[in-house]
């Protein structure tokens, strides 16, 4: 049975998610509560506080919203955490209690004000997305938490043709540390993508003995940033690889397919490293398999325009060999959304017999 993870990495092929998000879908943040800066974005207070004697805390530093009334008395505080010398704390109106975000330093009050300041960028020029994330690549794994937190969070969500122009301030063995750090699991899959920008050969040896490792796990999302990275290091010759590896036969695993193809998918999309017509070229191999899910591809190549691939779509439509409904119904849209006659013909041929 697929993982949870897995699902949402077949949904962002099947929907064409990488096309119409602006972030690189392999690793932007999905945590239900929201990146720190959306968190303080609907929060109606913010405060950086210091613990109070006799329990509660005093407010040293207002971020957001009007002086808290009263004394602030967070549920669940760890008592580690009220030692400490500050706590940055969260109101919401409607919730009507204060939440911990977690522990920082007065100092960076002014630094979380400019965080606020950060509005959602989807249509900022590439130049100005590298400003923007330019200072927090050097603040990935800082010693305060919070503020490691907020790199990850702000560079995850950033496109991925950016994170390329930001690498190049990153050390390769520094990446192939934080790769083995068990604590930043999550994060391995933004490390693997930058790891791609800033390694070299021995890099992309590296991280196809991780891929082995990986390939029965799992945990899709780290399989496909390394897919990723390490088709950036190799370039369009490396695709043939994946597509042995991960693309061919009936015994090609739901977890590897999913992964490949939203590596592909990337960089198709990016079309720097690995143009576009490799991609469409590695898509149409795919097709051609025995597999459950030859529609996996369909939405890349409706929002590429791609429509030479109708024929195909329709002959597995009316093969009635065993589809997924899923991968059924991307090939339909994808006959729905061609311009092209012979598409419109194709499905008034299946419904009239019956396999729509």
């Amino acid at each position: 049975m697929l993982s949870l993870r897995s699902v949402l990495l077949l949904l962002f092929i099947l929907l064409g998610l990488v096309q119409s998000s602006w972030a690189c879908a392999i690793c932007a943040p999905t945590d239900a509560g929201g990146t720190l800066r959306q968190r303080l974005r609907v929060a109606d207070v913010a405060v950086l506080a210091a613990p109070a004697a006799g329990g509660g805390f005093t407010v040293q530093q207002l971020l957001k919203g009007d002086w808290p009334k009263g004394s602030i008395r967070p549920p669940l505080v760890e008592p580690a955490l009220s030692r400490g010398p500050a706590l940055l704390l969260l109101y919401r109106s409607g919730a009507a209690d204060w939440q911990i975000a977690g522990p920082l330093s007065s100092e960076r009050a002014d630094w979380l004000r400019q965080l606020l300041a950060l509005a959602d960028a989807p249509d900022l020029a590439p130049a100005r997305w590298a400003a923007r994330i330019g200072p927090f690549v050097r603040e990935l794994e800082h010693p305060e938490p919070l503020v490691a937190q907020v790199a990850y969070e702000e560079i995850a969500g950033a496109p991925y043709a950016v994170m390329r122009a930001a690498a190049d301030r990153l050390d390769a063995a520094l990446l192939l540390r934080w790769l083995d750090t068990p604590a930043l699991t999550a994060r391995r899959p933004l490390y693997a993508l930058l790891l791609g920008f800033t390694g070299n050969q021995s890099s992309a040896l590296v991280l196809q003995a991780r891929m082995a490792a990986l390939r029965d796990a799992t945990d899709g999302p780290t399989l496909s940033a390394m897919l990723a990275a390490w088709l950036e290091l190799r370039g369009p010759d490396g695709v043939a690889w994946v597509e042995r590896q991960y693309l061919s036969g009936p015994a090609a695993s739901e977890i590897g397919v999913a992964a490949a193809l939203l590596a592909l998918s990337v960089h198709g999309t990016d079309g720097q490293r690995v143009g576009r017509e490799r991609v469409v070229q590695a898509y149409r191999h795919w097709v051609g398999q025995s597999t459950p899910w030859p529609g996996l591809v369909a939405s890349d190549l409706g929002n590429w325009e791609r429509w030479e691939f109708g024929p195909l779509f329709a002959d597995w439509l009316a093969s009635r060999k065993p589809q997924t409904f899923s991968s059924r119904y991307a090939m339909v849209f994808f006959l729905m959304r061609s311009p092209l006659p012979e598409a419109r013909a194709a499905l008034d041929t299946l419904r009239a017999g019956g396999l729509l």
